[in-house]
């Protein structure tokens, strides 16, 4: 977790400082409390924000604890690369303590280098994936189950991880609670602020969909259906947003979200991040923002505005980082 915090503010810092903003790290927000945000950012016209980073997760009803302890032994291994092969994971259960990295990977590489990977890839080729080899590790209650995926002869020797694909089994997951929850824990941590405030969140989810970052924001979308008058069925937003609550407007000293979908260094160029404007916010951010992808409200409308993704910033091909 520590990796993935430090590695997102470095990855902030750089984006901006390639789009022509420069920074300070833990400045004083000047309202007397002893916290200080993560930067002070100024922009390429001389306006000055703060800028809060913070991580998000998806809430599955998962042991954060187990979570973490397998997360650190997926993250070991996959840096453990072999020549010949990567790795297809599959997992599920949890452990009660932190598993061997060490020894997953031995053993996993005295099994790969077992195989032999012109076989293996002349059956991939011809019968899919079910008919790779696979074995199984365990750890408590938690059991790892890898199946060897041959890489292709130009490549063999020059791979960088050895997890090639993971999958966790089936599970209902929550991407838009943590967005919200993310929020609403820093939009008010410095006090009264006299400056625009922009929260970066940093979601897990792989596949982050727009939507969930809408219903994080304004409210949870649901359908309602009147039976007695049916012309007033429709769409509706319940009012559980960080911006829109119960009472109206909430958490104004957030001028803006900048939301960034699983942002990774290895991820880089084929992420996306959204700036959404604060509507109600007590100090509005102004137009600082317009080189990056933004949503705003116009009336009743969502509008949205294109700009430069991290891949063209960071001028990376777009098969990053192989």
């Amino acid at each position: 977790m520590n990796f993935r915090s430090a590695s997102f503010e470095l990855l902030l810092h750089e984006t901006l400082h390639r789009c022509g903003f420069s920074m300070s790290v833990h400045p004083d927000p000047g309202t007397g409390t002893a916290r200080r945000p993560d930067f002070l950012v100024t922009s390429p016209d001389g306006g000055n924000f703060l800028l809060e980073a913070v991580l998000a997760g998806t809430r599955d009803g998962s042991d954060a604890a187990a979570e973490a302890m397998k997360d650190t032994t997926i993250d070991l291994l996959d840096g453990a690369p072999h020549a010949l092969f990567t790795v297809d994971v599959q997992h599920e259960g949890n452990p009660t303590t932190q598993p061997s990295a060490r020894t997953l990977i031995r053993v996993t590489h005295e099994w790969l280098n077992s195989l032999d990977a012109n076989a293996l890839a002349d059956r991939l080729s011809q019968l899919g994936l079910d008919a790779m080899p696979s074995m199984t590790w365990r750890h408590e209650a938690w059991e790892v189950t890898l199946r060897a995926l041959p890489v292709s002869p130009e490549r063999r020797g020059t791979t960088t991880r050895l997890v090639g694909a993971m999958r966790m089994g089936l599970r209902w997951i929550n991407a838009w609670e943590p967005l919200r929850a993310a929020v609403s824990s820093k939009a008010n941590r410095y006090g009264d602020i006299t400056m625009p405030l922009v929260i970066a969140i940093n979601s897990d989810s792989f596949d982050l969909d727009p939507i969930d970052e809408v219903q994080a924001l304004f409210g949870e979308e649901q359908w309602v259906e009147n039976l007695d008058y049916p012309e007033r069925s429709g769409s509706r937003r319940v009012p559980n947003g960080a911006w829109q609550g119960p009472h109206g407007p909430q958490n104004k000293r957030s001028s803006a979200v900048w939301i960034f979908n699983d942002l990774t260094p290895y991820s880089l160029a084929s992420r996306r991040s959204t700036i959404y404007l604060n509507p109600s916010a007590n100090i509005p951010l102004l137009n600082c923002f317009d080189m990056f992808p933004t949503r705003y409200i116009e009336g009743t409308r969502l509008i949205d505005t294109d700009g430069r993704s991290l891949r063209e910033i960071f001028d990376l091909p777009e098969n990053w980082p192989e």
